[in-house]
């Protein structure tokens, strides 16, 4: 008795802390891993860049993807309240910012092509440290499938 009750206990601990599934989300411009439950909400007909939503269970992260430097900068955040690492690639400088306070305040990334206008950004606001952390991590997956202003965007 006391053995079926430990293996109950230990299985539903290992099920509990079990990391989600993971799956790739692909937008078109751009490819990024999320949790499974978490879904795309892309509006058709759009002409100088690609916005839309990636939707989950209380959670809703907004995108801009511009080939012509359109995307928001993030550059109106209040920067006392917000953690923003600047980093760079061959090809992109990187912003991601996150609130110092999880809960209050932006998490999100934004990325300049470092050889033409190109420019991408996906933020959500006031995130649950849980879904902030879950979006820190899926920020980190992102590609860019669209290289430089020249290239017609694909939808």
């Amino acid at each position: 008795m006391i053995k079926s009750r430990l293996a109950f206990t230990l299985l539903f601990f290992f099920i509990a802390c079990a990391k989600p599934e993971i799956k790739i989300l692909d937008i078109g411009a751009f490819t990024i891993n999320v949790p499974d439950e978490w879904q795309s909400d892309v509006p058709a007909d759009q002409e100088d860049s690609l916005t839309g939503h990636i939707k989950g269970k209380n959670l809703s992260l907004y995108f801009d993807f511009s080939t012509m430097g359109y995307a928001n900068h993030l550059s109106d955040l209040e920067h006392e309240s917000q953690n923003i690492k600047i980093d760079s690639s061959g090809e992109y400088i990187i912003k991601t910012t996150w609130p110092k306070i999880a809960g209050k305040g932006i998490t999100g990334i934004y990325m300049q092509s470092r050889k033409s206008s190109l420019n991408f950004q996906i933020n959500g606001r006031d995130l649950s440290k849980e879904h902030q952390e879950q979006a820190l991590t899926a920020f980190k997956t992102i590609k860019i499938k669209v290289k430089g202003s020249s290239s017609p965007l694909p939808f």
